[in-house]
């Protein structure tokens, strides 16, 4: 009878030995994420090293929006006035809310009772 193994990068290991190297446990449906070297488990490798979503507060896997002293999913991250995506557009700071150009822009003017000259916002 043939013994089974899993090949890795060239290296092949028995499944028991082939594990999280957190809990210690086999890889479900072979899903694993490598950081430094080392292999984890999903569940490992959110608790150890995937940021909090500040909006859902869901780990957030693969690309993180970093703003505002938090992390976020690209697709959480929205003007807190009009709701518009600011993961790929920018955003402004403004009395602690994040703001599209166009929102920031409206409420200075608001703000000081006058128009905000467009190259000035």
């Amino acid at each position: 009878m043939k013994e089974q193994m899993v090949n890795y990068k060239g290296r092949v290991w028995h499944p028991q030995c082939f594990v999280c190297a957190q809990c210690f446990q086999p890889f479900p449906e072979g899903v694993f994420y490598e950081f430094e070297g080392r292999k984890y488990c999903e569940h490992d490798f959110q608790v150890l090293y995937a940021p909090c979503c500040n909006k859902c507060g869901e780990f957030v896997i693969g690309r993180v929006i970093k703003a505002m002293n938090t992390s976020w999913h690209p697709s959480c991250f929205h003007c807190q006035l009009c709701d518009a995506p600011l993961a790929d557009i920018g955003f402004v700071k403004n009395m602690g809310r994040a703001l599209c150009r166009e929102c920031n822009a409206k409420e200075k003017a608001s703000g000081s009772g006058k128009y905000v000259c467009h190259k000035c916002q």
